[in-house]
């Protein structure tokens, strides 16, 4: 199983509609980890057989969505959240903690629009940068995640 995983498009859904048209064949769901949902409302809408799941970043002034969700895809529990809310600046201790007290088998955060994939207490943590305001790189990223039972086999893709 694959996830698509976008974040932080602040506005601009151009590339995010021609990427998840790229991987509609191939996902079994996308993630959007925060920053502009109007921005995944309008490219969810385009593709309504695919399963779309969203979470509010700082952008996203009074969304009605919850600010994080715990997630059961297969046998595995993934949380994703925008991150804005665990310290990210100052690093990953914050999203580590919360992450493992939900018993998180992956974790997908945004915020900081720097790509990054690493491991801690057995949790699988990705962020997939930014879909078109990099930062740390000039360029634009998301991200797959594919699951083969207990194997989680995350990777960052240019857009």
């Amino acid at each position: 199983m694959k996830i698509l995983v976008l974040s932080d498009s602040h506005g601009v859904t151009r590339l995010m509609e021609d990427v998840v048209a790229k991987h509609a064949n191939d996902v079994a769901c996308v993630m959007f980890l925060g920053d502009c949902l109007e921005d995944c409302e309008k490219v969810a809408s385009k593709f309504q057989d695919m399963a779309f799941h969203m979470v509010p970043g700082n952008c996203d002034y009074h969304s009605h969505l919850p600010d994080e969700l715990l997630i059961k895809l297969g046998d595995k529990k993934i949380w994703i959240c925008h991150g804005h809310n665990h310290n990210l600046r100052i690093g990953y201790d914050g999203i580590v903690s919360f992450a493992t007290a939900k018993r998180a088998d992956i974790c997908l955060f945004g915020h900081t629009h720097v790509p990054v994939v690493f491991e801690k207490n057995g949790i699988v943590f990705l962020n997939p940068g930014s879909i078109t305001e990099p930062r740390g790189t000039k360029r634009k990223s998301y991200a797959v995640v594919e699951i083969l039972g207990n194997t989680v086999l995350p990777k960052i893709i240019e857009a």
